[in-house]
């Protein structure tokens, strides 16, 4: 088995939107078909060290790892993490409100 976090901090007043965004698009009819999929975890909390911040963390668990890195690069995966389309006036990609900064983390499951 293989899981993938992708830990998101964003301003506080920005977390519910963001929280929206992914229980909408990573919904149990957009991922049933992925082959390898398992399961899907949002968790949140308020940084207790900044509370104008809070944490998500996006946990995704796989079969394997192989299965994770084809649907990274699928149709599907681009479906579920369209971005809002730039203005035109610049080639930079949009910032999401109130994003912060994120990591993304991979683990082999061994229990």
């Amino acid at each position: 088995m293989y899981s993938v976090t992708n830990t998101i901090h964003i301003e506080t007043p920005f977390a519910e939107n963001m929280i929206q965004r992914f229980t909408s698009s990573h919904t149990t009819s957009a991922m049933e078909k992925v082959d390898g999929f398992i399961q899907f975890q949002l968790m949140t909390r308020v940084l207790p060290e900044d509370e104008n911040v809070t944490e998500l963390v996006v946990l995704s668990l796989w079969d394997s790892k192989e299965q994770q890195k084809a649907w990274v690069k699928s149709q599907s995966f681009k479906d579920v993490h369209k971005k809002e389309e730039s203005t035109g006036i610049t080639k930079e990609k949009p910032k999401r409100q109130g994003f912060i900064k994120n990591s993304i983390a991979e683990y082999d499951v061994l229990v």
